[in-house]
């Protein structure tokens, strides 16, 4: 083949094997072409070397993940949204709407239930007073109705509905040597076991008493005598003095403490009831008042507990005289 015969192609190498492209003929083998050719024209040709089918030249496409759906947020003024499961949303909040009005009511109720007890307890737990509307009429000597009242702070034993009831309770509680008397004050029926000067003393009084096995409590009371003269007004008003000085000295001997009381104005306080001319009910208030101060007296020297107890069931005796007197 001539030198001018002679086409420029394109030397390939494919797979490791080498094929010559030329510009519009068909490819041909190398083997076709001499050696000599070849190397004539090094600089018209040039290879070109195609990767083989491997596996590190192989691109797999993976496709991309759906994008998740952010879920919408309903507010207050926005457009109604439409969820699958709208149902289960209705549901909730009538059960949360329903729960709270139920919760509402249950403690509207509470409260109100609360606050009829303690208005029911309240007579019992604080000072209690016995009162009745006074009527104008005449006494002997010719003076209008006038009254007094008594506070005082009792040791309580019970209270009861019936009076048999707290009879019975206040004969057991006489056996253990503590004396009991029942007042009947309002619609129930008392049991009271001591008395002193204030409220705290007959706390101390009844913390006393419990180590005779008996049921204490401490109250308040206001007794009041009404439908009486000017001249029993002003008898009643001593042997309050006088009842109040001894409640102070027996108690406080029986819980081991001391009195600031006055003897000196005691004595001149009982002395002027002894020389008065008293009525029968009256008399034998004054004469609960005077064995009371006997008992206390003879206690100092016998240093008896038992004296002392007795003293203050005669006070009891005195108190329940005095209600009597309640018209």
């Amino acid at each position: 083949m001539s030198k001018s015969e002679k086409r420029k192609g394109v030397k390939i190498k494919i797979n490791g094997e080498e094929k010559i492209f030329y510009g519009e003929n068909k490819r041909e083998d190398v083997e076709e072409i001499p050696e000599a050719a070849s190397e004539e024209q090094p600089d018209d040709s040039f290879e070109w070397v195609l990767p083989e089918d491997s596996v590190e030249n192989k691109v797999v496409l993976v496709p991309t993940p759906p994008k998740k759906k952010m879920p919408k947020l309903i507010g207050f003024g926005t457009s109604t949204v439409k969820r699958p499961n709208n149902r289960s949303v209705k549901t909730f909040v009538i059960s949360v709407f329903c729960a709270i009005l139920f919760g509402s009511v249950l403690g509207l109720i509470a409260v109100k239930t609360i606050t009829k007890e303690k208005a029911a307890d309240a007579p019992v737990e604080t000072g209690i007073t016995t009162t009745a509307t006074p009527e104008e009429k005449k006494n002997v000597g010719g003076a209008k109705e006038k009254g007094t009242e008594l506070k005082t702070f009792l040791v309580q034993g019970g209270m009861f509905s019936s009076e048999d009831a707290a009879k019975k309770i206040q004969g057991k509680i006489m056996e253990k040597q503590v004396p009991a008397e029942v007042f009947k004050l309002e619609d129930s029926y008392y049991l009271f076991l001591g008395s002193a000067e204030n409220l705290i003393s007959s706390k101390e009084l009844a913390l006393f008493l419990k180590t005779y096995d008996v049921d204490v409590f401490w109250k308040e009371i206001d007794l009041k005598a009404t439908g009486i003269s000017t001249e029993e007004e002003k008898t009643l008003e001593t042997m309050k003095g006088v009842y109040s000085s001894l409640s102070e000295i027996s108690a406080a001997e029986l819980r081991g403490k001391e009195t600031t009381g006055k003897p000196e104005t005691l004595k001149k306080d009982m002395d002027k009831l002894k020389a008065e001319k008293l009525s029968s009910e009256l008399s034998q208030m004054n004469g609960h008042l005077t064995a009371a101060a006997m008992l206390i007296n003879e206690y100092k020297e016998s240093k008896k507990e038992e004296q002392l107890l007795e003293a203050q069931g005669k006070l009891l005796k005195f108190l329940k005289g005095f209600q009597s007197m309640d018209s």
